[in-house]
């Protein structure tokens, strides 16, 4: 039976009704979920749009997935759950991530664009197995494209299968789904073109560049980025580049503008902006695409402009010097030099720059290319600098003396890409070094070795002898009754004497046999490299019978004899000291027994009871050492101008209960020997320190000379170990300066050096002893970090000839060059006194004004002064 008419019409308009509420309904949605999807300031959108769907469709879970780049799976992006709902609160792995593969109703429905409406048991088991895994009853996914193409998909979940929608509602979801997916797409693009816009304001940034774009009217359209030195990007955007950029710009743009247009290529100018202090390098890159347009690259280059002027500073500074500036590559090829290369090679001035390109040792003296060589391995090793002096071959052929200081270039990488160095010509220094040299180790009257050569040919000859089992004599020899010669023809005549005996001895010596002037009237002969010494009392008669020919002195006709004593190493001594002592006893020996007479140690039978007593002293020495038998006498450092005293020297003495006084001479050689030396010294300083701290107490500001031994000084804490005993008795290292023997200070020089720089580093003093007896170079001078030089007692000693006195003068004038003070030993009457005040020698010392004395003597001297000796 048929409804009645009024039923039929009122269900008509029930759905009619309905379903506008349901289209009312779902564009309300539309906006709200839009809006909520672009809502970038909130980090909830996303989840709130889902929240939005579930209350339009009231489904019990909707999702959002999208796929994975390579579109094989889709990930939950979002989702909201009804909290009343049966199913199941935690979304298991498979719902987290779908696999298209594993679900093929699934994939194949999504991906051709149409909408997955099933019930449970609708669907296929995979499917089935997957709802069942929270309790899904029914699912509808909507498909999101782009273009046709899938890249995720809505989906709504219910627990209950009876919840089925209308035709309309699916078809309203499909559209909410369109809006949805142009929401995300948009969501994507803004995305990329954010990430974009921050890629290029990071890369701008990261090079600190400006970058705006121009019309080619000069309007500024865009800028990117900005310069501290130049208007805000919201000053200038829009606005003609004339009303808003320093003048210095639009001077150099204006024109490039229409250039880069015209020719399509890029244009380079470089700006300075002088009131600000900044330059700009400014590159035009034009924009033929569309409108026509140019990029504007400003990048600040004020750091490298800066840098460029300083360098040309110092290179206008550096050619300004007499010094050369040399750069080398690894093979030792000169590539780079300053005009003073040009000057030290003599080169014609028309062409300063021939030189570059060849070999540095080209022009190095054949005898130093091997040293040369030897630096430049060196550098490419290492990071130290390195010095050495050779000659220069000049553009003539002649030579001249340079001192190089070399120094490795390195890369970030750390190898070696060349080489700098600084060439100056030291020709008249070394000239005078050697005249210097000369001086100090010959004699001044025979120009025969002196006996600091000597010394050092008796140590060469000894240690050939130990290496090639060979035997070294050492012949002491003494012109007998000379004062009485120079009594009667005057020191003149003497002198003549003594030139024409030292020629006449050497002419009977064999080339590698030494003859030295020791002192006085007094020569020593060296006849190193003996097999045996059958043929030494040949030698000695010779020696003795070339004397006895005539000398005519003064018209009058003279025959003078020799009293010559021979000892020989090893048979007779087993060092240098012990051959000395040996020769030397055996030379009073032959003149107690008569004078013009030659003996040898073998024929010496009380030497060998020397030899006992000093074994005897030997033992004596450590008991004195060890038991407080030591003594510390003082001698003082006077003033020149002024005569008081400047500081005192700690020195030992030893009064032994059996042989009394001992001299310093023979006993501080023994505890070197026998190695006492160390604790001989602890002694002294411990004395010394005690009696400078009561010094101090009592007002008394002198300084404390102290000297230290080679062995003291090589060991590893000697300096940390002074400081320390100097904190026991509240004293500084200024209060002290170290004496160092010249020899000493160049034993192991590069070692020796470090340790100097330790006591300098410290706060001591350094005074370089016995100065001019070892051989150091003005450069060794240069470099030790010493303030004072004691000149050795033996130049005092020839004050009284010509040549003394100008070496005396020399040596004054180095120090006074090197700025160092000088202390001149060895000083014993008012008249050298003067002289060396003359001179300008700051301090004295000697017998004129004090021997060594004891502790209350020397603080007398420091109370009082020593005026009236000057």
């Amino acid at each position: 039976m048929a409804k009645p008419e009024w039923m039929a019409t009122d269900d008509a308009q029930f759905v009619a009704q309905r379903e506008l509420g349901l289209y009312h309904a779902y564009f309300d949605a539309f906006d709200s979920v839009v809006a909520r999807l672009l809502a970038r300031d909130d980090a909830s959108g996303i989840a709130d749009a889902m929240a939005a769907l579930a209350d339009i469709t009231r489904a019990n879970v909707v999702s959002l997935y999208l796929n994975v780049p390579d579109g094989s799976a889709a990930r939950m992006i979002a989702a909201w759950r009804d909290p009343a709902t049966r199913l199941a609160a935690v979304t298991p792995a498979p719902l987290k991530l779908l696999e298209y593969a594993s679900y093929a109703m699934l994939s194949d429905t999504l991906a051709v664009g149409m909408v997955l409406n099933k019930s449970l048991l609708e669907l296929p088991l995979a499917e089935q197995m997957l709802l069942a895994q929270i309790g899904a009853r029914r699912i509808l996914c909507i498909p999101l494209l782009n273009r046709g193409e899938l890249f995720g998909f809505l989906s709504f979940l219910d627990d209950d299968e009876r919840r089925v929608r209308s035709s309309t509602e699916l078809k309203l979801l499909s559209m909410l789904g369109n809006h949805v997916a142009q929401a995300l797409v948009r969501l994507h693009v803004e995305d990329d073109l954010l990430a974009n816009q921050q890629r290029l304001r990071a890369l701008v940034g990261a090079t600190e560049d400006m970058v705006f774009e121009l019309s080619p009217e000069g309007v500024v359209r865009q800028v990117w980025s900005g310069h501290p030195a130049l208007p805000s990007a919201e000053t200038i955007n829009g606005r003609q580049i004339s009303l808003v950029l320093p003048p210095e710009m639009v001077h150099v743009l204006t024109p490039a503008i229409p250039e880069a247009l015209a020719s399509g290529r890029s244009v380079t100018l470089q700006c300075a902006l002088p009131q600000r202090g900044v330059w700009l390098h400014l590159r035009l890159q034009p924009v033929t695409v569309g409108e026509p347009r140019v990029v504007v690259l400003v990048h600040d280059v004020t750091e490298l402009a800066q840098d460029a002027a300083r360098k040309k500073t110092m290179l206008d500074t550096l050619n300004l010097l007499d010094e050369a500036i040399i750069d080398l590559n690894p093979a030792g090829e000169l590539i780079e030099a300053t005009p003073a290369w040009a000057s030290l090679r003599r080169l014609d001035a028309r062409n300063p720059q021939q030189d570059l390109g060849k070999i540095l040792s080209t022009w190095v003296h054949p005898e130093d290319q091997p040293a040369m060589a030897e630096v430049l391995a060196k550098l490419l090793k290492s990071n130290e600098a390195s010095s050495l002096r050779v000659r220069l071959m000049q553009e003539k052929g002649e030579f001249v003396w340079v001192e190089a200081r070399l120094i490795a270039q390195r890369g970030p990488d750390g190898s070696c890409h060349g080489v700098r160095g600084v060439m100056r010509d030291v020709t008249v220094a070394h000239l005078n070094e050697q005249h210097i040299t000369q001086l100090a180790h010959y004699d001044n009257l025979t120009k025969l070795p002196n006996r600091l050569m000597l010394d050092q040919a008796l140590a060469h000859a000894i240690d050939r002898a130990r290496r090639d089992d060979t035997k070294v004599a050492l012949g002491f020899i003494d012109l007998d009754h000379f004062k009485q010669i120079n009594d009667a023809f005057g020191h003149k005549m003497g002198d003549e004497l003594l030139v024409k005996l030292a020629t006449r001895l050497k002419g009977v010596l064999r080339d590698n046999d030494l003859l030295a002037r020791w002192g006085g009237d007094e020569f020593v002969v060296l006849l190193p490299d003996l097999t045996d010494t059958a043929r030494l009392s040949d030698i000695a008669e010779r020696l003795r019978q070339a004397a006895r020919e005539g000398v005519v002195l003064d018209g009058m006709e003279a025959k003078p004899t020799i009293s010559v004593g021979f000892a020989v190493f090893p048979d007779n001594a087993e060092s240098s000291e012990e051959l000395l002592t040996a020769a030397d006893h055996t030379m009073y020996h032959a003149k107690n027994a008569g004078r013009n007479n030659a003996c040898f140690y073998s024929d010496i039978l009380h030497l060998k009871a020397l030899g006992r007593e000093h074994v005897a002293i030997q033992s004596r020495l450590s008991d004195a050492i060890r038991l407080g038998g030591l003594q510390v006498y003082y001698q003082p450092i006077v003033r020149a101008k002024g005569g008081d005293v400047f500081a005192i020297e700690a020195l030992a003495r030893w009064q032994d209960d059996k042989s009394g006084w001992i001299s310093p001479e023979l006993f501080i050689p023994m505890a070197e020997k026998v190695g006492l030396i160390q604790e001989l010294s602890e002694v002294v300083t411990q004395q010394a320190f005690c009696k400078l701290r009561e010094w101090r107490d009592a007002g008394l500001a002198q300084k404390l000379m102290l000297n230290v031994s080679r062995s003291q000084l090589f060991a590893p804490r000697f300096v940390s170990n002074l400081v320390d005993r100097l904190n026991e008795f509240r004293l500084r290292p200024s209060d002290v300066i170290i004496e160092i023997t010249e020899s000493v200070a160049l034993t192991d020089y590069s070692r020796q050096l470090k340790h100097l720089k330790l006591l300098g580093a410290a706060g001591f003093q350094l005074a370089i002893d016995d100065f001019g007896t070892g051989y150091s170079s003005l450069s060794q001078l240069h470099e030790m970090p010493a303030q004072l030089l004691k000149v050795d007692v033996s130049f005092t000693q020839r004050l009284h000839t010509d040549e003394g006195r100008r070496v005396m003068q020399a040596i004054v004038q180095l120090s006074h060059g090197l700025d160092l003070d000088i202390v001149v030993e060895g000083v014993e009457n008012l008249e050298t006194a003067r002289f060396l005040q003359g001179l300008g020698v700051q301090y004295l010392q000697g017998f004129h004004f004090s021997e060594p004395v004891p502790a209350g003597v020397a603080e007398l001297w420091m109370r009082l002064g020593l005026s009236g000796k000057i």
